[in-house]
């Protein structure tokens, strides 16, 4: 369901924070070079009181060499805010990681729903 780079982010989520309190995560294209996959992601924690606790997540996928398969991912706290504002927050935390490319809603439907990691097959 979801590519093996936004799988490893879903799967590290998971282990730091409650699916059912992960509201919502933006998907940037991945950027492939020198044999790896680049990703990010922003991920909208709700928090107490209608606000939310943006991530930013950064993926590396090898993609070729004995090294082929792995991933590094890493999980960001970078911003609090009130719903009204996360669209102007995802578009900071895209402009300071020097992304390029529209970030794409990822539906979580199955990512709630059970304990699998919704990787493609």
């Amino acid at each position: 369901m979801y590519g093996e780079g936004l799988a490893r982010v879903l799967d590290a989520v998971a282990e730091r924070m409650p699916k059912a309190e992960v509201e919502s995560v933006w998907s940037f294209p991945g950027v492939r070079r020198e044999g790896r996959e680049h990703g990010l992601a922003v991920i909208c924690r709700r928090a107490a009181e209608g606000r939310y606790v943006v991530y930013r997540a950064r993926y590396v996928l090898h993609l070729k060499g004995q090294d082929r398969g792995k991933a590094q991912v890493d999980v960001e706290e970078t911003a609090e805010a009130p719903a009204e504002l996360l669209p102007q927050v995802i578009e900071g935390v895209r402009r300071r990681a020097d992304e390029a490319g529209d970030a794409d809603v990822v539906d979580l439907a199955h990512w709630h729903a059970d304990g699998g990691d919704g990787r493609a097959v």
